[in-house]
Parts: C-alpha cells; structure tokens; sequence
C-alpha cells in the first residue's frame, strides 16, 4: 500500500496515524528487565491492551484513519515481539511533506526500533528524509509549521546530532528553533515542553527553556521563546511544574483547538482558561498505560493532516 498522502506540519485536522499494539512484546517485561525497557513497572498486560483499543477506537470516532505497524512489516517480523517500546512510535519517526524525520533511539532497551519503522514507512510508499548515523543519539523534533521546526537537547539526543539534524533540515524549513534544557527524564522528548494548541496558542513549561536559539541558513541568535511567539502573535500559556510531569504539553491535536489528552494532565484552572479560549477536549483516563511512562502522543505517530484548504504559517 502506497500512501499518496502525508505530511504532518501543516496543522489542520488530523486525518491518519499509525498505532502499534504490542500484544506479545509486553510479555517479556518482568521484574528484571522493566528498567532496561524504560518502563516505570511490569505492565498489567490486558489491562494495558484494552486501553489501547479504547484509545484507538476513540481515533476513529473522531474521523481518524488508524493504521497498523504491524501489516506493513515484512522483513522484520521477529523483532515485533522483542521490542515493547515500539508501542511508542511518535518517539521513533516525524512524517512531514518531504518524507520521514527518524530518529535513533539513546537506550539499550529501545534498540533497532529505527529498522522496523523505517521498512513500514517505505512500504506504505514514504521515503526517509533523514535518520542519524550509527552512534548518534536522536529521538526526534516538533514541525511547528511549514517554516519551522523545534528541537530540544533533551537526554536523549546529542549535541552532535542536533548540530547534523539543523544543517540537514534546514535545506527544507526555513528555520529551527533550538532549546538547551535540563537533562532529566521528565523531559526526555521536546513535546515535554512545548505544544501547539490553536494556531495562535501553545502550551509550553518555562523553566526548561534554559537557553533558546532562533536558527535560520543564515543567522543564530538567543531568544526568549514567549516573546518570539509573541511577536508573531502566539500566545505561550505556561503550564505548572506538576502538570509537566502529568504530561501536560504531550497531547494530541486533532485539529486547531481539538486535543485528546490524559484527564490527569492539566489543572482544571488551565483546563478552564483553554474553554475560554474555545479550546474543546477529549478526556482519556489511564491506568495500565501509565507503566510505560509515556503520553498518548507517544502511541501516535501521525502520518498526515489534511492541507487540503490551509496555508497556514507560524
């Protein structure tokens, strides 16, 4: 199956992601390897494959087409069952217009994830724009837009191959913006920290902006990141220090103003402050998800949202 459309920077209404179930890889998770699997603790297995139906199910009521991992991989079926953390598939690849942004997983526990993603996106007819080099450490970046992309220093990149990842994209988006940020596991992937919610709203986490730069093929120079998205008429709503930990900027945007997101994420002042800006949820309650220490943005690799009518620029 060739898919003829796919691209996820332009944000409009989501139209098709890619989930993967991981059935029989969460079976080898025990007591002794969690850790190695960056889980938080052995799953409860049935329980944490019935709420990943539920969510997939609560995709498509909302008119999203949800695709399987499994059904483009022909290759590399063995590793389906070794790798639990390939439930977690945003982590692994970015799919914008140009093809797909892969990344090259830090841990042990999360290696060859790269090899299984990458055969399901070329067999579903879309190329690889880029992926690391053996050695490097890469777990991806935000397409904020059509001009603009976000990248963070998080633990689980590198400093050399965000250097390599800003020179190579820069010849597709006109410009990135880079932030150096505390090296801890709570903010171990860049929607840790930032989101877009409307096209004149984000959620970010202050504090982990310890220095940000705006990065064009011609200039680098230090930002304050409110007062840039300022300037173009974002407005940066701040979340609090225990929402960041409930993975309160790691949600899904269905489309402008739409999000699915944990109901244990965000306070219900910011909750509220968000309605009034018209901002509607779908709250998901999880139990068993929780083990894996991950969001639902995680689980969701989003293949394409509709630009069909849009030209929207950030």
């Amino acid at each position: 199956m060739n898919i003829k459309k796919y691209g996820t920077e332009y944000f409009s209404k989501l139209k098709t992601v890619m989930l993967h179930c991981p059935e029989d890889s969460l079976k080898i998770i025990t007591e002794e390897n969690y850790k190695l699997f960056l889980f938080d603790v052995v799953p409860d297995i049935d329980r944490y494959l019935e709420e990943h139906f539920n969510y997939e199910n609560m995709l498509i009521r909302n008119g999203v087409e949800t695709l399987q991992l499994s059904k483009y991989i022909n290759r590399n079926t063995d590793l389906l069952n070794r790798l639990p953390n390939l439930a977690y598939l945003h982590d692994i690849a970015v799919i914008s217009s140009h093809g797909s942004i892969i990344s090259k997983m830090s841990s042990r526990g999360r290696c060859h994830e790269e090899i299984v993603v990458r055969e399901a996106l070329e067999n579903m007819g879309i190329p690889t724009l880029y992926e690391p080099t053996e050695g490097e450490d890469f777990e991806g970046c935000l397409l904020l837009s059509t001009n603009t992309v976000f990248v963070a220093d998080t633990e689980r990149h590198s400093r050399q191959s965000i250097e390599r990842f800003i020179q190579f994209i820069l010849q597709y988006f006109d410009e990135v913006i880079y932030a150096l940020i505390p090296q801890e596991r709570r903010f171990m992937h860049p929607d840790m920290i930032l989101n877009r919610v409307t096209t004149n709203l984000m959620l970010y986490y202050p504090p982990a902006f310890l220095n940000t730069f705006h990065i064009t093929r011609s200039f680098r120079k230090e930002i304050n990141i409110k007062s840039f998205m300022n300037k173009r008429k974002v407005e940066m709503l701040s979340i609090t220090d225990d929402e960041q930990k409930r993975w309160g900027c790691s949600f899904v945007p269905l489309e402008p103003g739409k999000i699915i997101n944990y109901d244990i994420s965000l306070n219900q002042s910011n909750v509220n402050i968000l309605e009034g800006y018209g901002v509607k949820f779908i709250h998901f309650h999880p139990d068993a998800l929780l083990a894996g220490g991950s969001s639902l943005r995680c689980l969701t690799m989003r293949i394409w949202r509709d630009n069909s009518q849009l030209n929207e620029k950030l």
